[in-house]
């Protein structure tokens, strides 16, 4: 076979990755979770991505909220890509920019399900994601409106 020949199904390849996106991760199930103790029963899908963002601060009776990220790789994958709409790689790159301005600390970053739920049950105003599976009654599922 022609080096010319190898070039184009190379091309042809990595063309085809680009536009059908390339290889994606098996997006893992999870759910919002809060302290089991807050009143709020639910919240619309764009209040908790402003939250995860930053850009609410506090919970409605003005007390500060508490944001726990989940550095499981799947679980973190899945809830940046779909509430969040970035990769993880972006949204630490947001949060970086976030902390330089002034405008925010970084969230907490716990290892796991398991650290999320021992921190927020210590934590009233705690607002974070697990795996669907890892639900206790230590936490509560917070409801998402679409």
């Amino acid at each position: 076979m022609s080096p010319f020949r190898i070039t184009s199904i190379l091309s042809a390849a990595l063309a085809a990755l680009l536009f059908w996106g390339g290889p994606t991760c098996a997006e893992t199930e999870f759910i919002i979770v809060i302290h089991k103790d807050n009143p709020i029963k639910q919240m619309p899908a764009t209040k908790i991505k402003s939250i995860f963002l930053g850009k609410e601060p506090s919970w409605p009776d003005g007390s500060p909220i508490t944001l726990i990220m989940n550095k499981n790789d799947d679980i973190h994958e899945s809830f940046t890509r779909m509430t969040l709409q970035k990769s993880p790689a972006q949204l630490s790159v947001y949060w970086r920019k976030m902390l330089y301005s002034g405008a925010s600390m970084l969230p907490l970053a716990v290892q796991d399900d398991e650290a999320v739920k021992s921190y927020m049950s210590r934590h009233k105003n705690t607002i974070s994601y697990i795996d669907t599976d890892s639900l206790d009654k230590q936490v509560r599922k917070m409801e998402v409106i679409p």
